[in-house]
């Protein structure tokens, strides 16, 4: 095989005989509009949980001061998945939850998980109130089947010996 210099994000695919491992390298929206449509069967992914982790570029999913701008985005981002998915593919979306800050706009240092150093807290959603799991794997769920995505399932990812979290 031939290689070619690198660029900003190189556009691969798999080929349908599997001879040749191709990646997609980019930002999820840039990359996804140059698929053409029909192409994939399946797709799986775990996108940055909302106000969790600084993966350290601008602008980055994630980061949204506000819940409904997180979600607006994966709508954006699953609109595209679903136009290059084959009417018969399926989308498996791993999507973390997290509870209100309470309305605590900083965060201490993690010294245990230097992942998690974000300056910020988004702002409680409104109609929580402190301390309330938030449902984002719900609300996005939600939203997506307004879009048009059957809801067929929820896997819960049980994790009897996960890393303990504070």
């Amino acid at each position: 095989m031939a290689t070619r210099a690198p660029t900003a994000f190189t556009i691969r695919m798999f080929t349908h005989d599997f001879d040749e491992c191709q990646i997609l390298l980019g930002d999820a929206l840039t990359v996804l509009k140059t698929i053409p449509d029909d192409t994939f069967r399946c797709c799986v992914t775990s996108p940055p949980y909302w106000g969790l982790r600084d993966y350290g570029i601008s602008p980055q999913i994630g980061s949204e001061a506000k819940l409904e701008d997180y979600i607006g985005k994966l709508r954006e981002i699953f609109r595209e998945t679903f136009r290059v998915l084959k009417a018969d593919g399926t989308l498996w979306l791993n999507i973390g939850d997290s509870y209100t800050s309470g309305n605590r706009t900083w965060r201490h240092t993690d010294k245990k998980n230097p992942a998690r150093a974000m300056n910020y807290r988004p702002p409680t959603p409104e109609g929580l109130k402190p301390k309330d799991l938030i449902g984002v794997p719900w609300r996005v769920a939600f939203a997506l089947q307004e879009d048009g995505w059957f809801l067929r399932s929820d896997i819960i990812w049980y994790k009897p010996n996960c890393r303990p979290n504070r």
